[in-house]
């Protein structure tokens, strides 16, 4: 085989950089997921320190990875009942809770992405408000739930004191026996107490008052208190796991209403 007489310029050549990105796309559709599973082993200590610069990219490489691999089940789904609509509390723009280098609504994305995962895994119709690094505001979580078989959204508590803890679900009364199990399920990976009526809150007894997401039929999932240190601390390093929890009560409940 002989080359061109320029090869070593060949990547100047629009039909090589064509070419090339195309391979990139095709073995990231075929590697998808082994990609996001491997990104799952990395433990958050090591994410934390990969440099802002780099992290936004990364960040859009695993946004693209979670949309490829969920693309790849679609032929296989059978969701008469529509989908399932993650969602993750605050926005780009609207931080949340802080505690230290710690926003919420970092936390809560990093959350909603997992659970996408393990949805995507066990080929579950959903949506959500962003991918990667991506989190929409309320509004588009709002239309999210309202076309949705169920809808959650993720949160983190906080509170003047340090020692304030546990995990709940705020939710209307119909979705109580749900709202208990989402609760237990990220309570029992943490290692946190359960609030209220077993993780319950109804919203008509919540003091923030009349949410618009759980308005449209959806549950708030608060996932612990960013302010105390120690839950924190569990949240950061167990979050996946919890994930999983999550994603198998969705699961569940799916196959339920079939």
């Amino acid at each position: 085989m002989k080359l061109i007489d320029n090869w070593k310029q060949a990547w100047k050549l629009k039909s090589v950089q064509v070419g090339a990105l195309s391979a990139f796309f095709y073995a990231l559709i075929l590697f998808s997921e082994q990609f996001l599973n491997i990104w799952v082993l990395i433990p958050q200590e090591l994410k934390n320190k990969i440099p802002e610069n780099i992290a936004e990219w990364v960040g859009i490489l695993v946004g693209v990875a979670m949309v490829l691999a969920r693309l790849k089940k679609q032929p296989e789904l059978h969701q008469p009942l529509g989908f399932v609509a993650v969602t993750a509390g605050h926005s780009n723009s609207d931080p949340g809770a802080v505690n230290g280098k710690y926003k919420e609504a970092e936390l809560v994305r990093q959350f909603r992405n997992a659970v996408a995962h393990y949805l995507a895994a066990a080929g579950i119709s959903y949506k959500t408000d962003g991918a990667g690094t991506i989190n929409l505001p309320l509004n588009n979580a709002i239309a999210l739930a309202k076309g949705a078989s169920i809808a959650i959204e993720f949160h983190m508590n906080a509170a003047a004191s340090k020692q304030a803890n546990g995990v709940e679900t705020i939710a209307l009364p119909k979705d109580r026996v749900l709202a208990q199990k989402l609760s237990k399920a990220v309570a029992d990976v943490l290692g946190s107490r359960l609030r209220g009526d077993k993780g319950w809150i109804d919203q008509s007894q919540s003091a923030r008052g009349k949410l618009g997401f759980v308005n449209a039929g959806g549950l708030i999932v608060e996932l612990g208190f960013i302010s105390n240190d120690t839950e924190l601390a569990a949240f950061n390093s167990k979050y996946w796991s919890a994930a999983k929890a999550v994603a198998q009560v969705i699961i569940e409940h799916e196959k339920a209403l079939k």
